[in-house]
């Protein structure tokens, strides 16, 4: 008996402990941005998902939920296998693969409040380092960033672990939240109560931390619309808590506009953004851009990955940093994916909410007969929608959906909502739990063997081509072109490991001391460039660099035509046209003043 118990606590703590380990890996690695990070992340959740083979009894999610699920990631990943750039559309269908399998676990095997407050907790920690980083960040007004990471100067803007303020925002905003509806709706001790209520107010002061304009506003809105499942959740169970949940929700608010007040009457830099809000962001013109994508292909969209070239395609003056995302989730879904794409989107969010708040309804009724003044699942609830209400409005803003620590972490919150809690009628009876041969459990296992199988394949390559990108940045130049090398070889279809190896060999080339020595170097430099060309025929780096290259052979036609092809893909990067007109002083070098 005692050894059934162990193994059956064995069996849980596993997967569990899996789980929160790749959420802190994901956000200690800068949000898992890059794919050598986020590979990781996948493999630990593809194995959490292998252990839930032997865990007895899964909880089964509302049936509408797990099959709008399946229709939305079965078209974005059939989407995604036909697009234009495969090695493009690869970080999409691992994030995709990634965030289903948490919310698979989430919604089957997270099935008690204790372990779902468990993942709650360790991201209010996860939290708590962000904003404690942050404040590192906004007092002195350095790029600090643990673990060696390097970020972009942003000033005194704090971005925590991550690599942009907004990516901490999206994060704050939807912990917080969270924390917030625990602290006030749990049926934990008081102490941990307070204690959760000290932590979600460290994410919100790392949210003002960040000057984020859209995380502060969303935040506040997501504060409205947990006051307002508040009130709602209080009126039905009768409860004496609704004047205090009205002044409590008010004064949360309040607070938040005060700090912030306080915070751009402090900063000359953030009063200076928000009065040009309206005339020189770079959403507008990001924005412009994805719209003349979409209609490039309305129905079913450019493809994957397609926004990064495509982009620069339809990039407007105005605009000359590289518009790598659009900066708003949901064109950008319209723009990749199509009417089609958004449609499933649009689903998938109605049934998840419309279902959430009918089980808060039942769960506040359900309350209402017992002398308890809050319930662990009804905090969870209540949280959940109002973070899916802050990431929701940021998503027009922002591409944090984009970003795995984000991504995975709303997974997780959809994962709830598909599956709310044990509490679902008058007397608390408990969900039904699966049998172990069901549809989803096999579903949920295979998944998971595929993105392990698909993770190990690809995260050597991604290793030792994210080793030959720090190591060209840090001047090493024999060494980034050797790791390169191994990393074409465990995974060709990288068109930027071939930039990486063709800038490592061009930019040593030019060290060489003989001059025979120089030219071999370029000459296979620029067969690295041609091969990442072959992978990917638009990139304005890899035809810039080759054009370079072709210049300092004396092949002067080829360089030509390279160049060409860059302001072709790009007419409005006003750099081109100065990286052309060099060319153009080489292949036609000025009369000599000299008479004949």
């Amino acid at each position: 008996m005692v050894a059934d118990v162990s193994m059956k606590v064995v069996f849980h703590t596993f997967p569990i402990m899996l789980i929160v380990t790749g959420l802190c890996v994901c956000h200690g690695l800068t949000g898992g941005t890059r794919p050598a990070f986020s590979l990781a992340v996948y493999a630990l959740l593809a194995v959490a998902a292998l252990l839930t083979w032997v865990v007895p009894g899964l909880g089964a999610p509302v049936p509408w939920c797990l099959r709008t699920t399946g229709i939305l990631v079965a078209y974005m990943v059939l989407r995604a296998a036909f697009s234009p750039l495969p090695y493009l559309a690869r970080a999409d269908v691992f994030l995709m693969l990634g965030c289903l399998l948490l919310y698979l676990l989430a919604a089957s095997f997270l099935v008690t409040a204790a372990q779902r407050l468990f993942v709650v907790y360790v991201l209010l920690a996860l939290a708590g380092i962000h904003s404690l980083v942050g404040v590192v960040q906004a007092v002195h007004g350095e790029d600090f960033m643990l673990f060696g990471f390097l970020r972009p100067a942003t000033g005194s803007r704090a971005s925590g672990m991550f690599i942009c303020p907004n990516h901490m925002a999206g994060f704050l905003e939807i912990v917080g939240v969270v924390g917030l509806s625990i602290a006030w709706w749990s049926g934990r001790k008081p102490s941990v109560k307070v204690f959760t209520g000290y932590a979600t107010a460290c994410a919100y002061l790392g949210l003002l931390l960040t000057q984020s304009r859209g995380g502060v506003l969303c935040a506040v809105f997501s504060l409205l619309v947990w006051m307002g499942l508040t009130l709602r959740a209080s009126y039905l169970a009768k409860s004496h808590g609704f004047g205090r949940a009205l002044l409590l929700g008010i004064g949360a608010v309040a607070i938040l506009l005060c700090l912030g007040v306080a915070v751009v009457a402090t900063h000359s830099e953030l009063r200076e953004r928000l009065a040009t809000i309206l005339s020189r962001d770079v959403r507008f013109s990001t924005w412009g851009a994805a719209l003349d994508q979409f209609r490039v292909a309305p129905v079913f969209g450019t493809g994957a990955g397609t926004h990064l070239y495509l982009g620069r395609f339809f990039r407007r003056p105005d605009l000359q940093t590289d518009p790598i995302h659009a900066h708003s989730d949901y064109l950008e879904l319209l723009a990749e994916y199509g009417l089609i794409g958004a449609a499933c989107m649009a689903v998938f969010l109605a049934l998840h909410v419309s279902q959430a708040l009918r089980a808060l309804g039942r769960m506040a009724r359900a309350l209402s007969a017992t002398d308890e003044a809050g319930h662990d699942d009804l905090a969870l609830l209540i949280g959940a929608l109002a973070a899916v209400a802050a990431l929701a409005a940021h998503s027009f803003l922002d591409f944090n959906l984009h970003i795995p620590g984000n991504a995975l972490v709303m997974a997780f919150v959809f994962g709830i909502l598909a599956r709310p809690g044990a509490v679902v009628e008058s007397g608390g009876t408990a969900a039904p739990v699966s049998d172990p041969k069901t549809v989803h459990r096999v579903a949920l296992v295979t998944l998971g063997g595929a993105v392990l199988v698909l993770a190990l394949l690809a995260g050597p390559g991604e290793f030792f081509s994210e080793r030959a990108r720090t190591l060209l940045r840090d001047g090493e130049y024999p060494e980034a072109a050797v790791s390169a090398t191994r990393a074409l070889r465990l995974d060709p279809w990288n068109p930027f490991t071939c930039f990486r190896l063709g800038e490592a060999l061009r930019l040593q080339a030019e060290l060489e001391p003989t001059f025979a020595g120089r030219q071999a170097g370029r000459q296979q430099a620029e067969r690295a460039f041609q091969q990442g060309l072959a992978l990917f025929p638009q990139d304005e780096n890899l035809l810039v660099r080759r054009g370079q290259v072709l210049d300092r052979l004396k092949r002067f036609d080829e360089a030509e035509a390279s160049f060409q092809a860059a302001i072709a893909a790009d007419p409005g990067l006003e750099v081109l046209r100065t990286f052309y007109e060099k060319h153009r002083a080489l292949r036609e070098p000025a009369p000599s003043d000299s008479a004949p």
